[in-house]
This record gives C-alpha cells, structure tokens and sequence, in this order.
C-alpha cells in the first residue's frame, strides 16, 4: 500500500503541491492564533494553590462622622478593629462557616500589588560572587484570625502537605511560599533564617525571620506562578493604609454547604445585624466574582482571541474539508478500476486516507518549520508577570512552556491534529462512497 501511496502521490503531484501549500499555508496561520490561546487557556485552567470555590468575601464599611448620631465621638483604630474581630468571630458561629478570616488590600486577586526584590548572593568556585534576585508578592494577614486554614494553605515545610498550623508570631516574623524557601536555601530548611540574610550585606537578626513554610499560590490569576511572602499587620498599618474600609471578610464554607443558599441567606443578616457603631458589612459575595473581575481585561482578550481563531478554523476546516472531499469524490473512476482487481473496500478507503495523512504531514513540517524560522528561539507565547523578570522563578516553578522545544512541540502537535482530523473527514465519507462502485460500471466508463 506504501508505494500506491507514493505512486499516486507523485502522479498527482500538481494538483496535490497546490493543496499542500494551503495546508502550510494553514498550519502558520494556526501557530499565530492558536499558541497564545493554549498558554492562557492552561493559565487560566491551573490550579490556585488555594481553595477558591469553597470562599465568601464581604467587604468592611465605615460611616462618615457627619452620618453618625449628636453626640458621637470618633474612636481610635484599635476600638474599630475590634469591632471588626468581633464581626469575623460572629460569622464563625454560623453551623456552616469553617472558617473565617480578614484581609487586606494586598492579598490574593486584589487591586493592591506590593511587590519586593529579595536578592541573593553567591560565590562560584573562583570566589566571585554572583548576586540573583527573585520577585515577590506580599500578602497582609492578621495573627490569630485563621488565615492560612481559611485560604486551605498548607504546611510545605516538610516532603508531604499537610493544614498549616499558623503558629504565636510578632510582627517581625514571616511565612514565605515554598518557591522562595527553595531559592534562598536550596539545601536547608529556610525556618530560622531571615529572608535577607543572603544579600550580602549587613542584616540585623529576627528582620523578617522566616517562620513557616506554605505552598506555593497564585497571586492572580493572570499572572500564573507567584512567589508570595505572607507578612503580619497591626492595626497602625491599617490606619495608615486607608482604614477601616481597606479591609475585606473572608469564609470559608463547609464541604457540601450550597454557596448560593448561604448567600441568599446570609446577605441581609451581614448587612443589617453585623453592625457596631460606625462599621459595618456589604457585598457579601463568591470570592471566584473578584478573580473574574480582576481577569477582565485579559479574559476579554483570550475572548477575542479565541474568537477569532475559532472563525478561522471553522472557515479553513471548511475549505480544506470540501478541497478533499470534490478531489476524492473525482476518483470514483480509479476507485472502481481498483475494485475490478480485487481491491477491497477498505483497501482503497485506506489508501484515500493514507494519501491525505502524507499530505497533511509533509504540509504540517513545512509549516512548523516556517514558524520556526520565523520566530526565533523567543517569539513563543508566554505570561506577563507584571512587566517584572521572571528568569529566577521560571526555574523555581518551571511550567511546559517556559521550555522553547516543549512549547513547540505541544502546540504542534495539537495543530496537527486539528489539521489531521479535518483532512481524514474530507477524504473519509467520500471515499467510503465512492468504494462501493461497481467494477463493472466503472470499466464500462473507463
């Protein structure tokens, strides 16, 4: 059957050159609309690191002195932030809450973005020293409100996960992710040490001492891979901040507890119960609303994108399906004479079909190969990690598409397929047609 193939292949190799420059033609066009569309895709698709679906947020109110009663005298931060604890300890009391938390406005899929460079230096064998830096997010938390139990953090201090236990700390001691752990040391437990202990520079003892160790998360969504540093807060730093109103509820339901049902029926107690003075509570909400928010503008691009890519696959599925099927449907005259010497049905569907993977083949190396030449090794589609560099994380957190030929060849291998499977059904049904004619009408017309 392999040199029928050939034979017919270099027997129609005008009409057949013609239809593989449309397919190289094609597989170009889909690396261009198709590569960046598949990394966000799993971007989008990869696990947080955190347990979305299972959280509530609602957010904290402040009333202006002028809306409060004659009479009123304005509290210091300390007054309101514990009618702010005693709100999140109410909301723990329902049945169905698990947890509960506060947070502020540098946390997961927030507007606030604090980052920092945390630097370290080597010495390579001929004592130089070599100074790398990594970016990271910094997450706000308050000590002894259930943080880490309510996002579903866990303990990466050791080889297996397990609930991280938030333990006593002052506000001096941090929790990093373990992506940072592992970059700063490699070889020993990071518990201890301070995170700028390797700057090689003078640090005092205890700044920013590492005291835990969690997995690591997604900062936003967008962003993907987010080394964080998790930092403890007072109540001075939400004053200095913006106050009360900076702050947000966080919860977290029971398995099996119906989000909407706790909503519908939690919404009104929030906002009119859970008031003392000046604070109170609104917009209680799915926490999955903010993440979809905060991904608006990059989910309305992976919108258009798709958009487009799925109007141009349709239309060149279309083409190259009905291209097949007229070329195949000319055949029926050797598709007979083939049956007169004895050539089964299946026999000539699947040299049809053989015929159409060689084409599709050939035509999906050139193009690839095309692709190739013009991209580079650095025009494939990657995350923007907030215009930052990301080379050091990129090794801490390697995904498949930070490596060029892994990239490359995923994304190849699904236009492939995708080109493959339009060519097979436009040769397939007509060739499966014109199988069963007659030898004897078809040598009566030859």
């Amino acid at each position: 059957m392999l040199k029928l193939i050939y034979r017919n292949l270099i027997a129609h190799r005008r009409r057949y050159l013609w239809i593989m420059l449309e397919l190289c033609i094609a597989v170009f066009i889909s690396w261009k609309l198709l590569d960046k569309v598949i990394v966000n895709e799993y971007n989008r698709l990869s696990p947080l690191g955190y347990d979305i679906d299972r959280l509530v947020t609602f957010q904290f109110r402040e009333l202006p002195s002028d809306a409060m009663p004659s009479g009123y005298e304005e509290r210091n931060i300390d007054s309101k932030m514990a009618d702010v604890i005693r709100i999140i300890d109410m909301v723990r009391d329902d049945s169905r809450v698990e947890a509960a938390t506060i947070t502020g406005q540098y946390n997961f899929e927030k507007m606030g973005v604090w980052m920092n460079t945390i630097p370290k230096v080597t010495s390579d064998s001929a004592g130089e020293k070599n100074k790398v830096s990594i970016n990271a997010f910094y997450i706000n938390f308050w000590r002894g409100t259930d943080f880490f139990k309510t996002f579903g953090l866990k303990d990466a201090s050791g080889t297996n996960l397990a609930d991280f236990e938030e333990q006593a700390m002052t506000k001096s001691q941090i929790i990093v992710s373990k992506s940072i752990a592992e970059f700063l040391f490699p070889a020993e437990s990071a518990i201890g040490h301070s995170l700028f202990e390797k700057n090689g520079e003078e640090h005092k003892d205890g700044r920013e001492m590492i005291v835990g160790i969690v997995n690591d998360a997604v900062y936003r969504s967008p962003s993907g891979r987010s080394p964080i540093v998790y930092k403890p807060r007072n109540n001075k730093d939400v004053e200095r901040e913006g106050g009360v109103e900076t702050l947000s509820g966080v919860i977290r339901l029971k398995e099996g507890v119906d989000m909407s049902a706790f909503i519908r029926d939690m919404k009104p107690k929030i906002e009119q119960d859970y008031r003392f003075g000046e604070i109170y509570c609104e917009s209680l909400a799915p926490y999955n609303d903010m993440r979809e928010r905060m991904a608006r503008d990059v989910n309305n691009d992976n919108f258009i994108a798709k958009s487009i890519a799925l109007f141009f696959f349709v239309n060149i599925l279309l083409c190259m399906i009905g291209t097949f099927y007229l070329q195949t449907r000319k055949r029926s005259e050797e598709a007979g004479v083939m049956r007169s010497f004895g050539a089964s049905r299946g026999f000539i569907i699947r040299e049809m079909l053989g015929e159409g993977f060689a084409m599709v083949t050939l035509a999906w190396l050139c193009g690839c190969a095309l692709y190739r030449f013009y991209i580079h090794d650095s025009g494939l589609a990657d995350i923007s990690f907030m215009g930052y560099d990301i080379t050091i994380v990129k090794q801490l957190m390697p995904l498949w598409y930070d490596n060029f030929l892994t990239h490359f060849a995923i994304v190849s291998l699904v236009i492939y397929v995708i080109m493959l499977i339009a060519v097979m059904a436009g040769i397939y049904f007509p060739a499966r047609r014109i199988s069963r004619i007659s030898p004897i009408e078809a040598l009566r017309e030859e």
